[in-house]
């Protein structure tokens, strides 16, 4: 039977404690096509997902298992595990600052409606020619 690293146990028991604390954990290969995709830690529809690159070495793999635990417990002492968007969108209301390209832009103005305008004929009648 194969020794295991002391690093392969370090990462058996970060996986154990992501799993635990609700996270779905997935291995993948987050380039293909030219398109590269960054590990980490996701919200989606209630639900924390950990996305890691399987091509990473073990130390990196280490590191983004603990950054996202870390994030977790930040998350919690702030109470905003549950729903991490909305408590962010909130605080942005409260501080009464807006952010992003919305903020920016002016809000759009209600131009009037064209009047309707009808050819009168000389005589004051209507012409169905």
């Amino acid at each position: 039977m194969a020794k295991v690293s002391k690093s392969q146990q370090r990462l058996a028991e970060l996986e154990k404690e992501i799993k635990r604390r609700g996270v779905r954990l997935g291995y993948e290969r987050l380039e293909y096509a030219g398109l590269r995709l960054k590990s980490g830690l996701c919200w989606f529809r209630g639900t924390y997902y950990l996305f890691v690159d399987r091509l990473k070495a073990v130390p990196e793999r280490l590191e983004l298992l603990q950054n996202a635990l870390d994030e977790l417990d930040d998350l919690a002492s702030q109470g905003r595990l549950d729903s991490p968007l909305v408590a962010e969108a909130q605080e942005v209301l409260e501080s009464g600052q807006e952010e992003g390209p919305a903020a920016a832009q002016p809000e759009p103005q209600e131009e009037p409606a064209p009047e309707s305008t009808q050819a009168l004929t000389g005589s004051g009648e209507h012409d169905p020619a």
